[in-house]
């Protein structure tokens, strides 16, 4: 096998996988370095290159690199750095233009694809939890085709404004079912799992809403000459207070994580500088391991040792990007768009990335999902950021033209 070819480093001697932390952040450098080229000469997303690189020096391939503990740190650092930048790249105001419309939407958007998830998963995995996390997985989306509706200057149109509003209550929606789903997996249901979500976890959000800004702004935000690092030291505060008490409610720490992030929304939105730093560490290095260390845990060759497995990941792309369209297509007979606006609303809903990366890493972990169906997540991932900005680039040029 070729894992086996490269299981010692004959030139040093070290074995493969490798556990020294110095040959293991080189590698992972390397990985991240090399990523943007590689992403920019096969017209793939950086997202999915990463992806494809920990698959092949994960213990699948060439045996490289193992998901030990020092790269679980970094890939829960990075996990919880994506859901802090899904809370502070949250267009708050869109929201409030069309917060009726985008609160409908959101609803649609989250439970057509959560149906057809529970639907298939009925047929897909052997237990009502996995149906109920497969459906959590049909759920979300990300904006990977965002930049591309600024570019066309469609950003003010009702309709993008909708599908930007509806991404805030699918998010929130798809945490609060990723939580109910931890605490039945883990037997935790009972009167206590009810207060936490719908007393004790509020209460934590309004507490968050009011007081980290209330607190920024008196201490941090309101200087003649800003610090940027007591600023950036303040973010990174909050994230792993509010995550902690998350965790101590018994909620997933990235649900504490997204709150941080809509929570210091209105504090940094106007801070370019910050904003900047904020994005950079996370993206430089945090992110992209979480990333390599999602493509480690999967598979590729058993989509080619077990073809049955290209068969189940077809399914999942087709039942995942159906329910999307339909939230789609509903919500355009019920505002009156037009086909065009109805195809961009897929285009920008369509991708998968942080948030069902996140999903899939607990049920694999837990068991609910198995190695094939967890591949064909990865693979549904792969291709949903593929197609969406294609459909939304196409569809939006006509919505502009209009």
């Amino acid at each position: 096998m070729l894992s086996s070819l490269f299981a010692v480093n004959t030139a040093s001697g070290t074995p493969l996988p490798l556990t020294d932390p110095v040959y293991i952040f080189c590698i992972l450098l390397l990985a991240i370095a090399t990523a943007p080229l590689i992403a920019k000469l096969l017209h793939l997303p950086p997202l999915v290159v990463l992806i494809i690189l920990g698959a092949i020096l994960g213990s699948n391939v060439l045996g490289i690199l193992a998901r030990d503990s020092q790269l679980i740190l970094l890939e829960k650092i990075g996990l919880l750095y994506i859901m802090l930048l899904a809370g502070l790249q949250m267009d708050l105001s869109k929201f409030r233009q069309v917060g009726v419309r985008s609160l409908i939407f959101g609803l649609l958007t989250f439970g057509l694809p959560l149906t057809v998830g529970i639907v298939c998963g009925h047929w897909l995995t052997t237990s009502f939890l996995g149906s109920a996390l497969l459906g959590i997985l049909y759920s979300p989306h990300t904006l990977v085709s965002y930049p591309i509706v600024t570019v066309l200057g469609i950003v003010q149109k009702e309709a993008v404004a909708v599908a930007i509003g509806g991404t805030i209550v699918t998010s929130i929606l798809t945490l609060s079912g990723l939580s109910i789903v931890q605490a039945i997996a883990g037997g935790n249901v009972g009167i206590l799992l009810w207060i936490k979500l719908l007393i004790l976890l509020p209460l934590l959000v309004l507490i968050c809403l009011w007081g980290i800004p209330k607190f920024g702004r008196r201490f941090l935000f309101n200087q003649s000459i800003p610090s940027l690092r007591n600023q950036f030291i303040f973010i990174l505060s909050s994230l792993f207070l509010t995550a902690s008490a998350a965790l101590l409610l018994g909620v997933d720490s990235i649900v504490g994580a997204f709150i941080a992030g809509l929570s210091l929304n209105p504090l940094i939105k106007n801070e370019k500088s910050l904003m900047e730093r904020v994005e950079f560490i996370g993206n430089s290095l945090f992110i992209p391991a979480f990333l390599i260390s999602v493509g480690i845990l999967s598979n590729p060759r058993i989509l080619f040792t077990h073809p049955e497995n290209l068969g189940l990941a077809l399914v999942v792309v087709a039942g995942a990007v159906g329910g999307k369209f339909l939230a789609a297509w509903i919500a355009g007979l019920i505002f009156h768009y037009s086909f065009a606006e109805v195809m961009t609303i897929l285009g920008l809903t369509m991708s998968r990335a942080a948030l069902v990366l996140v999903i899939a890493l607990y049920g694999k972990q837990v068991g609910l999902l198995n190695e094939g169906l967890f591949n064909a997540i990865i693979f549904y991932i792969l291709i949903t950021c593929l197609i969406g900005p294609l459909v939304t680039n196409a569809f939006g040029k006509k919505v502009a033209g209009k």
